[in-house]
């Protein structure tokens, strides 16, 4: 990281923190983090402020496109783990039907109660993630299948953040669900499959620690 001058993906020209690429553009080899993390969402909406550069070097940079890696200010990583915070705690609490912090998250709806509270949550979850969406590419393909006369609309994002929001839309409609690792010292985030929806931890060796971890507190 590098407080310089530069020109943001936007166009603005600001002095600030800049994430320096450690590579060459011409020594950029392909990396699929969405695919190797199921769960990036989450792990950026969870990111401290001071463990940004440990993620861009473990994921890499939010708005950089194909093989181009410019510097990248670090206040869009800000912005983009604030809008992620927000709107994940939102999901939370719309999962729970937690009146009381969808209350504090939608403070617009102080004075609704009950079903009609969770649907106007809803609502505006869905509306501000069709704004983290909007403008991102889709394409017309001939269907996985095979079959020549079947067509499907894939969508394709560009930017590494666009696909992260795309996985946050994922979790929502329940094509991923993502849970939290919960044994001691580890708080990972996974995926957990359709025929263990009740797994509670990211690995063999995390179940184990956690059952010592429990038995020797009895």
């Amino acid at each position: 990281m590098e407080r310089r001058k530069g020109k943001t993906p936007d166009g603005e020209v600001l002095t600030t923190d800049w994430l320096m690429p450690a590579v060459r553009d011409d020594d950029v080899a392909a990396a699929h983090p969405c695919a190797e993390q199921p769960c990036v969402h989450r792990m950026l909406a969870e990111c401290p402020a001071d463990q940004i550069v440990r993620l861009a070097n473990a994921i890499g940079l939010l708005t950089a496109l194909g093989k181009v890696l410019p510097p990248e200010p670090v206040d869009i990583w800000r912005r983009e783990i604030r809008a992620l915070r927000n709107a994940t705690a939102l999901w939370d609490a719309i999962a729970a039907e937690d009146a009381a912090a969808l209350r504090r998250i939608v403070p617009q709806h102080q004075a609704t109660k009950g079903k009609e509270l969770v649907r106007l949550a809803r609502e505006h979850l869905a509306r501000k993630v069709a704004e983290k969406m909007a403008g991102t590419r889709f394409e017309l393909a001939i269907a996985p299948d095979g079959e020549q006369d079947q067509f499907v609309i894939r969508y394709r994002p560009m930017r590494l953040i666009d696909a992260i929001w795309q996985r946050f839309a994922e979790e929502i409609a329940g094509t991923i669900t993502c849970a939290k690792c919960a044994a001691p010292k580890c708080g990972r985030w996974f995926p957990r499959s359709a025929g263990r929806s009740d797994r509670r931890f990211c690995c063999h060796a995390c179940q184990m620690r956690f059952r010592r971890t429990a038995a020797g507190n009895l």
